[in-house]
């Protein structure tokens, strides 16, 4: 075994170890993963500048255009640009403006149905709505009678909506119990994952690969019943479905061995979750940010959207409409929020990846001292650049596709474009992932983490593939039983309970669970990537005698049994 784990070292390795000063165990003497933080510097602290100096630059902007904004613009307004309902300013070159219609509120249009343009239309504001005019749609008269049909069904809507809400009212404690189900579904499948990782992996295979079967045939006998000479169209959905399952059959038929790759870092990935469990709280954190970041952004978005300048279209006819800099300010503040999302994203893979590795690499493993601390501490105190350097290069390219599928007026032809810029925005982003995983583990820039990253996948790509696909099909799977498990309990909660209401709370537990799972599954998602990188480091740099594997039974049971995997001889 030493001397096959000798054999992979590369070049580079060899070199780095001939440099170093005798010793009994010159890895654990020199090398440490994740690097020490003494050893460390701050990596790409240009880009965090960048950042900085990228958000200074928009607040101007944003500044400029709130001067400019007025929520109530976001109503129509009369034809001289005098809302509704208030005291409107004077412009000195048109007499028609700073009129008070503080009693007048409704906004009546006397041509709309002359006109294309509803700016263009002959509006006023009315203090009610004159002699053939009827009031509809809360505060706008139009020209004829009320439709008695469209005037119930206004009616009806507002009941409908009031006795929603005093429905739920009365399902809160209900609500609240269905919502704190989901959390504990989702946490005991995680609690599964730990104790049955193998049994949990292949039921969820097994049992998408029963329901594919037994869609299939439903679909086929379906198709073959309907009698129609044109049934060309119907054909696309049983096809589809067909070759998914011939694709999963596939899998498990040639890759079977492989999935016990997936089993035993699943196994890995849990121990570490459970052994430090206040990793839970890294994406809960992160999402709160990012929910903040977005909150503050469509606040400042709803100001900006009415933010304009009052100029006449035509001779008597007024319109706020944005300037240059106005449009600039709303498409720069999107991207910027889209960059610090990104930002936010880069810094919880490194703290929970400095983190993982640190009690990967531990030899006391039940005496760790605060690793997800120390592992945020590093990251905020030496790598926030790698973070603005990686979410800088996915946001680059979200502005490229943009701007380019803008271009394709064919539909068919920009639908294939986004499919493609999709798949290499995935790519990107699985890379700055991974490259974020190496910066956490040794201390090194995003250029030189993802260039030994992407070495250690090419290395092993059959493994990635298998780990990745497979892995993230169980764990999609898995959010999908959270969700399904969840509306079951919420089926059970609400029975006695009679109205036809019932389905909001069916939405509401759907969207909470849904979110639940993929915040605790996000988290399981780059451990396991963690884990595998530190797997590969650890075969690279240890050869389990003068330098003693710091992986546990398990990966050493399986890397011994697994030579078709990992390409490596039994000794």
């Amino acid at each position: 075994m030493g001397a096959s784990a000798s054999r992979s070292l590369q070049p580079e390795q060899l070199a780095m170890f001939k440099k170093m000063p005798p010793s009994n165990n010159f890895y654990q003497a020199e090398i440490e993963i994740p690097e020490r933080e003494e050893n460390r510097v701050p990596t790409d602290k240009k880009f965090l500048i960048v950042l900085g100096v990228m958000i200074l630059v928009l607040l101007p902007f944003v500044i400029y255009t709130l001067c400019y904004s007025d929520m109530d613009r976001l109503s129509i307004y009369d034809q001289c640009g005098n809302i509704c309902g208030k005291k409107n300013a004077k412009y000195d070159q048109w007499e028609c403006t700073g009129q008070d219609y503080t009693n007048k509120k409704l906004l009546q249009f006397d041509n709309l149905h002359e006109v294309k343009d509803i700016y263009l239309s002959s509006r006023r504001c009315v203090s009610e709505c004159y002699p053939g005019y009827s009031e509809m749609l809360q505060g706008y008269c139009f020209e004829g009678e009320i439709d008695r049909t469209e005037a119930t069904a206004d009616v009806d809507l507002e009941n409908w909506s009031s006795e929603l809400g005093v429905f739920l009212q009365s399902m809160a404690w209900r609500l609240t119990l269905a919502c704190f189900l989901s959390l504990a579904v989702a946490l005991s499948m995680l609690y599964l994952f730990r104790v049955a990782a193998a049994a949990m992996v292949w039921s969820i295979l097994a049992g998408v690969l029963v329901l594919l079967v037994i869609l299939v045939a439903f679909l086929w006998y379906g198709y073959f019943k309907i009698e129609s000479n044109d049934k060309g169209g119907l054909i696309i959905a049983p096809l589809f479905f067909t070759v998914m399952l011939v694709i999963l059959v596939a899998v498990l038929v040639f890759l079977h061995k492989k999935i016990a790759l997936v089993i035993v870092i699943f196994k890995e990935a849990m121990k570490a979750t459970f052994a430090m469990p206040r990793l839970l709280l890294v994406p809960i954190v992160t999402f709160f940010a990012d929910l903040l970041v977005v909150v503050i952004f469509l606040i400042a978005l709803a100001f900006m959207l009415s933010a304009g300048t009052l100029t006449e279209i035509i001779d008597g006819y007024l319109q706020y409409q944005p300037n240059v800099v106005m449009q600039f300010s709303i498409i720069f503040s999107f991207w910027m929020t889209f960059w610090v999302s990104q930002f936010l994203t880069g810094i919880q893979y490194m703290v929970i990846a400095g983190a993982v590795s640190k009690w990967y690499f531990a030899k006391d493993k039940n005496n760790l001292n605060a690793p997800i601390i120390t592992s945020a501490s590093i990251a905020f105190k030496f790598h926030l650049g790698t973070a603005a350097f990686g979410s800088l290069i996915i946001t680059v390219m979200a502005i490229i596709r943009s701007l380019i599928s803008s271009l394709f007026k064919n539909k068919f032809v920009k639908a294939c474009f986004d499919s493609c810029m999709s798949v290499i925005e995935d790519f990107l982003k699985y890379l700055s992932k991974n490259a974020y995983i190496m910066t956490a583990m040794h201390g090194k820039p995003f250029f030189k983490s993802g260039k030994r990253a992407a070495r250690i996948l090419l290395q092993n790509v059959a493994n990635i593939i298998v780990l990745n696909y497979i892995g993230d099909f169980v764990i999609v799977m898995a959010q999908v039983l959270v969700m399904l498990i969840s509306l079951l309990f919420t089926y059970l909660i609400l029975q006695g309970v009679d109205s036809p209401h019932k389905w909001a709370v069916y939405v509401i537990v759907g969207i909470i669970s849904i979110i639940v799972a993929a915040i605790c599954f996000s988290i399981f998602e780059t451990v396991i990537d963690t884990i595998y990188l530190c797997f590969c480091e650890d075969k690279l740099l240890n050869d389990g005698m003068a330098r003693p594997y710091a992986m546990s039974r398990d990966l050493m049971e399986f890397m011994e049994d697994s030579k078709k995997i990992f390409g490596e001889k039994k000794t």
